[in-house]
């Protein structure tokens, strides 16, 4: 069968043959669903540990205390 009439809604499948494709055609599906769960899970996590506010609001006084440290140092060397 021609690459025309498969796109055209032909079938070069077989018996056998299109229990393969089928299973196989699954199976790049489920992947493909599992992949893309992955990366909307890393890209939450991501944006959730980068999240600067929420570093401050845990620990002001470590940041307030670092930004005094910097300006000190920035201010004393002119």
């Amino acid at each position: 069968m021609s690459d025309r009439q498969l796109l055209e809604g032909g079938s070069a499948r077989t018996s056998t043959g299109g229990d393969a494709l089928a299973q196989a055609e699954s199976n790049v599906e489920r992947a493909r669903e599992r992949v893309e769960s992955s990366l909307l899970a890393l890209r939450d996590e991501v944006t959730r540990r980068t999240d600067w506010r929420r570093w401050v609001r845990r620990r002001p006084a470590a940041f307030l205390g670092g930004a005094l440290a910097l300006g000190f140092v920035l201010g004393y060397r002119r």
